[in-house]
């Protein structure tokens, strides 16, 4: 298991990259360089992304890897999305059909339907 450091181990500032170099030609460029966001995640999240990508995101074999329950499984991918400000996929939801189903207050259409108009979606 490769330690990440993240934050300075003598005043607890945040680390950057400042270098990379090529093993072929040995060019370097110096500069501050963000960590990735990946990168950023504690090893425990880390480890629980790769295992959810290995599975294919099938959470029945995560709960057989972890040995965990499914409430305890989707906690940690609301976590992750948390972490790595996402936001979980949502369909998009038709403005008319949604107050129709009463799915959406006539608010809440309205307020759809002129995001849409402001970002060009239809």
């Amino acid at each position: 298991m490769i330690k990440k450091i993240k934050n300075c181990p003598m005043c607890g500032g945040e680390m950057v990259i400042s270098e990379l170099r090529c093993k072929e030609c040995n060019l370097m460029i110096k500069k501050d360089f963000p960590m990735c966001e990946f990168c950023q995640l504690p090893e425990e999240d880390y480890e629980f992304l790769k295992i959810f990508l290995r599975s294919e995101g099938k959470i029945t074999d995560i709960e057989k890897i972890l040995g965990v329950s499914y409430p305890t499984i989707k906690s940690k991918i609301e976590n992750l999305l948390r972490k790595l400000n996402l936001a979980p996929y949502k369909e998009p939801v038709d403005p008319i059909d949604g107050i129709a189903e009463g799915k959406l207050s006539v608010d809440e259409a309205i307020a759809i339907l002129k995001s849409r108009k402001k970002g060009g979606t239809k």
